[in-house]
């Protein structure tokens, strides 16, 4: 058994996890073509996937499409155009 330290709990410090993080891309005809993370930018060289999700439209509605890319050098990562508010993020898992 371990031995309570006493140690207040730090609660305001909890996040949730994988949180998206906002991102800014380039797009042509509606896909992404270039994802821009700070001052690097990096090239799609093949859309994987892409899948859309509408939901909970009777409270705040979710309408978003993902696309699972592979780019330069070989990274591959997961984002998604958030369709109500036109902004772009990148989805961690």
């Amino acid at each position: 058994m371990v031995q309570n330290s006493g140690t207040p709990a730090r609660a305001p410090h909890l996040r949730s996890l994988n949180q998206p993080r906002a991102l800014r891309v380039v797009i042509d005809h509606g896909v992404p073509v270039v994802l821009i993370e700070g001052v690097r930018q990096l090239a799609v060289v093949e859309i994987q996937d892409i899948w859309t999700i509408e939901d909970e439209w009777w409270r705040q509605p979710i309408n978003r499409r993902y696309f699972c890319l592979l780019l330069d050098g070989g990274i591959i990562r997961t984002v998604f155009h958030d369709r109500t508010t036109d902004t772009w993020y990148a989805q961690g898992y």
